[in-house]
C-alpha cells in the first residue's frame, strides 16, 4: 500500500526549541545533545539559520555536515514533526539515523543517501553516536531549474512518494563525496564573477549523478502491490506529468482514464489527502515560479510556455496562488 500524505498545519511560533539528552532502545543511539537549538517548524531554505550550514549560495543552496565540526543543531530529532519545503539530501558516511517520514519508519545507514522531497512531514527518532554525515538543502524552484537545464523533469510520482533511500557502492560514495566537497568549497570561497554559474554547473553534475543512482532505487512503496485506488492515483500523476502545461481540468484526466470526474476526484482525495485541482495548480505553480525566478523569459513568455489563454489570466492565477503578481515575484 502506498503511503498517504499527512497534512499538518503549524500555527503560532515558527520555531521550536530542542533540549536535553536521553537514550532509548539501542544504547548506541542518542536523541539530542545538551545544547538548546532552534529549527523552523516549516523547513524552508529562507528560514534556515545562518550557522546551520557550512556553505550557502543566497536562498538557493546550503551545504551542511559534521565532518570537520560539531554540528550546532540536531535536525534529526525535533520535538514536533517538521514540514519540508525544499529538497533535503543527507548522505550517511558512518553510523545510522532513524526517522519518521510521513509516519513511515525509515532507517538510513552508512553508504546510503536519503532524499526528502518538498511537501513531506519528517521527524527524527534517533541517531547513532558515531554518525557522520553531509548533506544539501536545495530550493525547490532551483532544483526544477537545474533538472530542466540537464533535460530531466521532476517526476510527479517521485514528488508524491516524498523520499528515496539509495545505496551507494564505495566508488560511488567516493565520487559523491568529492562532488560534495567541490560544491562546499565553491560556496565558501570569496565572491567572484560567475560564481553562481559555477556552483550551478557543479550542482547540475551532482543532480545527473544522483539521477543515475535513482535508476536503481525504489520509491518507498512501489515495490508493494497497489490497490485499485492507489493505481488510479498513480495513473493520474503519470498523466499530469505529461499534460499539465496543456490541460488543467479534472474532466480531461478522467476522460483519459475512462472514469467520471467525480469518481476520480474522490479517489485522489482519499489517497493523497488533496483535491485533484490542488495537484494540478501546485505543479503548474512550481513550474511558473522556476521559469520566472531562474530564466530570462518575460512574464508573457512564461504565460505562453504554460499555455495560459492570456497573460492576464496567468497573472490572476499566479497572484491567487502566491499573493504576488508574476512581475513582483520575478523581482523578489
Amino acid at each position: 500500500m502506498c503511503q498517504k500524505r499527512v497534512n499538518i498545519v503549524q500555527k503560532g511560533a515558527e520555531t521550536l526549541t530542542l533540549r536535553g539528552k536521553s537514550h532509548f532502545g539501542d544504547p548506541r543511539h542518542e536523541k539530542m545533545n545538551n545544547q538548546p537549538t532552534s529549527l523552523p517548524l516549516v523547513f524552508d531554505i529562507r528560514k534556515v539559520p545562518s550557522n546551520f550550514g557550512t556553505g550557502r549560495l543566497a536562498n538557493l543552496i546550503v551545504t551542511f555536515d559534521n565532518l570537520e565540526r560539531q554540528f550546532p543543531f540536531d535536525p534529526h530529532h525535533p520535538v514536533f514533526p517538521v514540514k519540508c519545503e525544499l529538497f533535503f539530501t543527507i548522505t550517511i558516511i558512518t553510523g545510522e539515523i532513524r526517522l519518521l517520514i510521513n509516519l513511515h519508519e525509515v532507517t538510513v545507514s552508512a553508504g546510503q543517501l536519503l532524499v526528502i522531497m518538498p511537501g513531506c512531514i519528517f521527524q527524527g527518532q534517533s541517531m547513532s553516536a558515531d554518525m557522520r554525515f553531509c548533506g544539501m538543502l536545495i530550493d525547490t524552484e532551483y532544483m526544477v531549474t537545474m533538472r530542466k537545464n540537464v533535460g530531466v523533469r521532476l517526476d510527479m510520482t517521485h514528488r508524491y512518494y516524498n523520499y528515496l533511500v539509495r545505496d551507494m557502492t564505495p566508488p560511488l560514495m567516493a565520487n559523491h563525496m568529492q562532488m560534495y566537497e567541490m560544491i562546499r568549497a565553491e560556496l565558501t570561497s570569496d565572491d567572484y564573477l560567475y560564481k553562481k554559474e559555477v556552483v550551478q554547473r557543479y550542482c547540475e553534475a551532482w543532480v545527473l549523478k544522483n539521477i543515475s543512482l535513482s535508476d536503481n532505487a525504489e520509491l518507498p512503496e512501489l515495490a508493494k502491490p497497489m490497490n485499485r485506488k492507489e493505481q488510479i492515483f498513480h495513473d493520474f500523476l503519470t498523466l499530469l506529468e505529461k499534460f499539465y502545461t496543456q490541460e488543467r481540468s479534472i474532466s480531461f484526466y478522467a476522460d483519459r482514464m475512462c472514469l467520471t470526474p467525480k469518481y476520480l476526484s474522490t479517489i485522489i482525495k482519499d489517497v493523497s489527502g488533496k483535491h485533484g485541482m490542488q495537484w494540478i495548480d501546485e505543479y503548474v505553480l512550481l513550474e511558473a515560479k522556476a521559469l520566472l525566478r531562474n530564466s530570462e523569459l518575460s512574464v508573457k513568455q512564461v504565460s505562453d510556455e504554460l499555455n495560459f489563454p492570456s497573460q492576464s489570466m496567468f497573472g490572476r492565477f499566479f497572484k491567487k496562488m502566491t499573493g504576488y503578481s508574476p512581475k513582483q515575484y520575478k523581482m523578489l
